[in-house]
Order: structure tokens, then sequence, then C-alpha cells
């Protein structure tokens, strides 16, 4: 079952995005200041916060002394409340009404860790399409109309590869996940796209994990990003919290989509799940892969992991 799970969680993505097209010195000059100032006076939005990686990352913006809104669909917030810096709302990404108060030109910024319940009660409004398709597109209407600096979604490794293994069996044991996920991401890169929303100092980040674990994070120095979605592996929620958190701060990081897992468990898309499956149920040690892709990201702080990423460019 455990395997199972993994494979289900496990990220998928790909850019069906051309290159897009430069911003220029005026934007370049909002991307400078796009998020540091108001990330630390405004509260950062976490939508699905119930959710493992949500309540990674209200325990992460916590943790870092940003204040926090954890939204989740009933009003109920699982995690720590206890804390001054975070304050539990009800948040319904497909009740569009019940994040009008939620995200507005006083939210710092939001993260997009909401994804479709697989409970039978939750099936007929939480489905994949209302989630991961026009709940992220709603939303990210809603970033925009506000201009709402940042807007960090966690999506999943190998989605832009739909003739991937990974892609075929999430796709089928998912109730259509990958699709929803990628046609949310291209419509979130073209509402992005539109004149002067860039140049407002108003982005996103996508970010595609690997196969999720629940074990403590690694660390910045543990961590591969990659763009192109020809690799994955796994990673820990709380190390992917930890770059959705980290990346709001880095101009790097606009308008980018990228991938993320542990460097020593990386692996072609062909071969990541049944990787990832043999570790987590034998404990088997994985080899990662020694093809380079060319667009590999280390780095030993989170700013420099961010370094060098290769910003979205959308077909007009």
């Amino acid at each position: 079952m455990r395997v199972l799970l993994l494979a289900l969680v496990h990220a998928c993505s790909a850019l069906r995005i051309s290159r897009r097209t430069a911003f220029g010195a005026g934007a370049a000059s909002a991307l400078g200041r796009s998020l540091p100032a108001s990330a630390a006076t405004k509260p950062v939005v976490v939508l699905g916060a119930n959710g493992g990686t949500g309540l990674e990352c209200v325990k992460y913006l916590a943790s870092k002394g940003i204040s926090c809104v954890a939204a989740t669909r009933s009003g109920d917030f699982v995690g720590d409340a206890s804390s001054k810096l975070v304050s539990v709302a009800r948040g319904d990404v497909t009740d569009p009404p019940s994040l009008a108060s939620l995200i507005t030109r006083t939210t710092g910024a939001v993260i997009y860790a909401a994804s479709a319940s697989r409970s039978k009660e939750a099936k007929k409004s939480s489905n994949a399409k209302a989630v991961d398709r026009d709940g992220l597109v709603d939303v990210a209407k809603l970033c925009i109309a506000n201009d709402v600096p940042r807007l960090v979604v966690v999506s999943s490794g190998g989605v832009s590869k739909p003739s991937s293994a990974v892609y075929i069996f999430l796709n089928l044991a998912a109730g259509g996940i990958m699709d929803a996920k990628i046609a949310g991401e291209d419509a979130l890169r073209r509402l992005y796209a539109a004149p002067g929303v860039a140049e407002r100092g108003v982005g996103y980040t996508v970010v595609r994990p690997g196969g999720l674990l629940r074990d403590a994070g690694l660390g910045v120095s543990a961590v591969e990003l990659n763009q192109g979605d020809n690799k994955s592996g796994r990673i820990n929620r709380s190390d992917v919290a930890a770059i959705c958190v980290e990346s709001l701060a880095s101009p790097a990081a606009f308008d980018t989509t990228f991938e993320c897992y542990y460097s020593d468990t990386a692996k072609g898309l062909d071969d990541v799940m049944a990787s990832n499956a043999k570790a987590v149920s034998t404990g088997e040690t994985t080899t990662p892969t020694a093809a380079m892709t060319g667009r590999e990201r280390r780095g030993d702080t989170w700013p420099k992991l961010f370094e060098g990423l290769e910003r979205d460019a959308v077909a007009a």
C-alpha cells in the first residue's frame, strides 16, 4: 500500500511552454523587489493546509517568523495553531467566494498546496478538474487581480510527459489528476503572461516534487532542482515546504517551473517509479542516474539553489 501511495503522490510535470518573452528593464527592477519586504509584513495564505505538504508549509512559515493563514476546505486545521503567527480560515478552492476575503491586496503571497481528495465523500466536488485545474485558475486570477506578489504552486514531477509510465499510472489511479494538473499549470502560465503582469512584480513559481515522503527534511544541500521534466526522484514533504517558502524571496524563482528531488535519488522518468517503489518497500539504495540534462541546480543555501533557473516563456 505504501508503494502505491508513493506512486500516487509522485510528481509529474513538463514544460508545454516555449519560452516566455523577455521582461525588459522595468520588469527586472520589479522582480528585484518582488517579495522579500511584503512577505515579512503581510500574511502568506496556505491553501490545502490540512494536506501533508500544506501542513509542512504552515510549520516552516511559523518557524521563519512569517505570519500565515492556514486555509482549509472545512475551516478546521489539524495542525498546530498555537503560534500567534498562525491563523485559521475556511478557504475552499472549489468555492471561489470563500477565497475572496482571503486573497486580497493585503496578502503577501499564496501557496497552493491543495490537490484533489481521494475520499469517496469529497470526490463529487473535490475531483481533479475542480481542484487541480479550475481551482488553481480561479486562485491565479484572484492573485493577479489583487497584485499578490507571488503564487507558489505545488504540482508534480512528470506532469508534462503524457506518454511516460508515471503519468499514465497516476492519471488512471487518481481520476485524471495528471491531465488536470498540466491543464492548470498551462492556464496559469498564460494568465501570468498577459501584458503588464510581470511588470507589476506579480508572478508565480511552479514546484514539481518527486515522490513525496514524510520523513524529516534533509536540507538544501541534499536537493537538486531541474527543468524540462526529464528527471525525478524522492523528496520529503518538509523540504518541499522549505522550497516553497524560500522561493518567495527569490527573484530567480519568479515565473519559473522546476522539478525538485534529492540528488541521490535522481532517475529518468522511465526508471523513477520502479526505483522509488523499491526504495520505499525494501529500503534498497538508489543508484542515481549519471545522465545529465544540463539544467540541474544545486546549492548550499536556498538563494544559491535557485540561481540560474530559466524563466518560463509562453507561446503567444
